[in-house]
């Protein structure tokens, strides 16, 4: 009995793997590039990541190197690079100028430690109560409370360890205990290198450093916090740009070109290279650029120097739980949206993201809003071209399926071929709430779950094909569509003209 010929199909029903290596290769259910869509939290189907929101207006007029939340009170705290400080009461409402450092002196970095609230400039450390934080801290600040040595001007990343707290000036590491008895150099590395971040897991801290220029070299110490030397220094050949600690091993944003590493010891794992950074640019990533937020890494590129275009905001790594690998998405582009965005910090205050950032003379502190979702996000797959890409195969088919779309929601499926650089101007298919060909009010896009094209495809014969997908959320961004499944079916056997 003779059986149908069944032309072959390429599908993509989940999309948790996230960036993919290059446009051909990359783990299953990865893509290309994505912005603004969630890909985890549903792993069967796409839907529009939150919306990210300008939380500031006029009182923000510089970037924000750092926000800290206090522990008793829940109130947010910016400190910017001339000298300001803001407030979020609660972390709700809008900001206040609470103070600023004489001289409008930048701010690097702050954090809070027995009682009080410190932030460093270059020079010196200065500090307020919690307790006195109120709308005006003109009264209560001691400014210049203490002194650096080295008065470093690019970072000094501060922890706090065994009711001590520990900052980084220069190649000088200092100490203030709870009695306030202040070493400048408690601890001293080679004096060509600069502390950049520092964390602490097991019995050691971890000095990370780099050379005093942007050479892409560094090293990594290790200290127990007593020996009145480091006890031993690891290389590491890549300039580091920011680390943090999940409680037990560290996560690294190391090189010009960055990768993503993992510190465990001696070895350093590289988990992913950060992508859209040619061979001929540079990504850089500010000292206070990674955090945790919804249990993923959150970092966000990219800082000043960058030439790269690479997406501005923050962007996740993680997996949902253990049935999933670990995987890169840009989720929360900033508010601005532009590939000029200069990322001063990210920070998680009691669930709500914050991402701060400068566009010449524009500034900002955006803030996740979960109540909201982004107005549009798309993704992007990886390049497909059938068993043989040396074939011309002719698209005979593409569908798609989704759950029944709201009011102002739309779904479009845009395709490009043979490694074109431009998409088709209109998509080869879309479901759209507002579609009504026939001006009869049938709006035949509702009430439906799946939608094809089968005859008179735009695309045409090809060796190589990509898929975009564009989602629009629904009226006033409180809904997004949730698409399930795309299929392209196609024929790699049609001969070829002689």
């Amino acid at each position: 009995m003779a059986t149908e010929q069944q032309n072959p199909s390429w599908i993509q029903d989940q999309f948790y793997g996230g960036f993919s290596d290059d446009k051909f290769l990359g783990i299953p259910q990865s893509f290309q590039y994505a912005k603004g869509v969630e890909i985890r939290k549903n792993p069967k189907s796409l839907k529009l990541a939150y919306a990210v929101e300008k939380s500031t207006s006029t009182e923000c007029d510089a970037l924000v190197n750092k926000i800290v939340t206090i522990q008793s009170t829940g109130d947010v705290i910016a400190f910017l690079a001339n000298g300001k400080i803001l407030r979020r009461v609660a972390g709700a409402g809008s900001w206040t100028l609470v103070f600023t450092v004489a001289s409008s002196l930048a701010i690097l970095n702050a954090m809070e430690y027995n009682g009080y609230l410190y932030w460093f400039t270059a020079g010196y450390i200065h500090r307020i109560a919690v307790a006195n934080i109120d709308a005006d801290w003109a009264a209560d600040v001691s400014a210049n409370y203490k002194e650096f040595t080295n008065k470093n001007t690019i970072a000094h990343p501060a922890i706090e360890l065994n009711n001590k707290m520990y900052v980084g000036d220069g190649n000088l590491l200092a100490e203030l205990d709870s009695l306030m008895t202040w070493t400048a150099n408690k601890l001293t590395i080679f004096g060509d290198e600069y502390i950049r971040s520092i964390t602490f897991g097991g019995t050691m801290m971890r000095l990370f450093a780099n050379k005093s220029n942007n050479i892409d070299s560094g090293h990594k110490y290790y200290w127990n916090g007593t020996a009145a030397a480091y006890n031993e220094r690891v290389p590491l050949t890549q300039i580091i740009h920011v680390a943090t600690n999940d409680g037990k091993e560290d996560y690294v944003i190391a090189g010009l070109r960055p990768y993503l590493y993992l510190s465990s010891g001696y070895d350093l794992i590289d988990l992913k290279r950060i992508p859209q950074v040619a061979d001929n640019t540079k990504c850089y990533f500010s000292p206070n650029s990674m955090c945790y937020y919804d249990k993923l890494l959150v970092l966000a590129p990219a800082a000043s120097g960058t030439t790269a275009t690479i997406g501005r905001g923050a962007w996740t790594y993680g997996r949902e739980n253990k049935n999933y690998p670990d995987s890169l998405n840009f989720d929360y582009p900033t508010s601005n949206d532009n590939a000029t965005d200069e990322i001063g910090c990210v920070h998680n205050a009691a669930g709500v993201l914050y991402i701060s950032w400068k566009n010449g003379t524009s500034y900002g502190i955006d803030a996740v809003n979960t109540s909201k979702y982004r107005a549009t996000g798309e993704l992007y797959s990886r390049t497909l071209y059938g068993s043989r890409a040396n074939r011309d195969k002719a698209a005979t088919a593409v569908k798609m399926a989704f759950d029944a779309i709201a009011a102002g929601e739309k779904i479009e499926l845009y395709m490009r071929k043979n490694l074109a650089a431009a998409w088709a101007d209109t998509a080869e298919l879309s479901v759209d709430y507002a579609y009504d060909p026939d001006s009869d009010e049938t709006y035949p896009d509702r009430s439906i779950y799946g939608k094809e094209k089968d005859i008179a495809l735009n695309i045409g014969d090809f060796h190589f094909l990509e898929t975009k997908l564009l989602l629009t959320a629904g009226t006033g961004q409180l809904t997004t569509p949730e698409l399930i499944e795309i299929e392209v079916e196609f024929d790699q056997s049609i001969e070829l003209a002689d």
